[in-house]
């Protein structure tokens, strides 16, 4: 089994090959960003630039946040202990685009991180997809080799919001089977048991691939 400090660097290392600069976590106080008690994604540092009013010397970017969820929307504090997967303090791996790629490569590259390199079976892989997100599907079912039965849509569990205000936009999730034996679709689809239930221990969002489009204001 990889510790987390393997799985860390070779997931930077990994976009650092597809043309990506190292960036460093920031604090887990914000800086000049009262909307925020603390940083609670990776995407928190590149506010201004999906917003318009920054801009970097680079165009692609990959870190590993630091991430504290306590309060506001992103609060994981209710649900630790409740599954596997929610913690209060965590880091974020992320590979990020300011319009260089989109949807093709992002869903491209992180298939091929975790089927080639990292070798998770795909036959406990699915992916999900906002219900009008019919680009995203069609890139999931031609350029990669997941079933297409093994992609499904949602509404609100597929589009991605920051807090109440700021970036936001639809997302295509990766899950895991968690099952002792892999439960296939027909479990992945089950109202309790499957992707996006409230039943821990049998499937676990693994990434979320993010297409900030949008920006939520008051």
């Amino acid at each position: 089994m990889k510790k987390s400090r393997e799985i860390r660097q070779e997931f930077i290392d990994f976009f650092k090959s597809k043309g990506h600069t190292v960036v460093p976590s920031v604090p887990v106080v914000p800086i000049d960003d009262p909307t925020l008690l603390f940083i609670n994604a990776g995407m928190n540092q590149f506010k201004d630039v999906f917003l318009g009013t920054g801009r970097r010397d680079y165009t692609r970017a990959v870190n590993s946040q630091k991430c504290i969820r306590v309060a506001g929307k992103h609060n994981d504090l209710e649900d630790v202990g409740k599954d596997y997967s929610h913690h209060t303090f965590f880091e974020m791996l992320g590979n990020w685009s300011f319009g260089d790629y989109g949807k093709h490569e992002a869903i491209v590259w992180a298939w091929e991180l975790l089927t080639e390199l990292w070798g998770l079976p795909k036959d406990r892989l699915y992916a999900t997809v906002h219900v009008e997100d019919d680009e995203a599907e069609e890139i999931w079912k031609s350029e990669t080799d997941i079933g297409s039965e093994r992609i499904y849509k949602f509404d609100k569990e597929n589009f991605w919001e920051m807090g109440d205000v700021g970036p936001c936009g639809p997302c295509s999730e990766i899950h895991y089977d968690l099952n002792e034996t892999p439960g296939g679709p027909e479990l992945a689809k089950h109202p309790t048991l499957g992707i996006n239930s409230d039943s821990p221990g049998h499937f676990v969002e693994i990434w979320n691939l993010v297409f900030i489009r949008f920006e939520r204001q008051v």
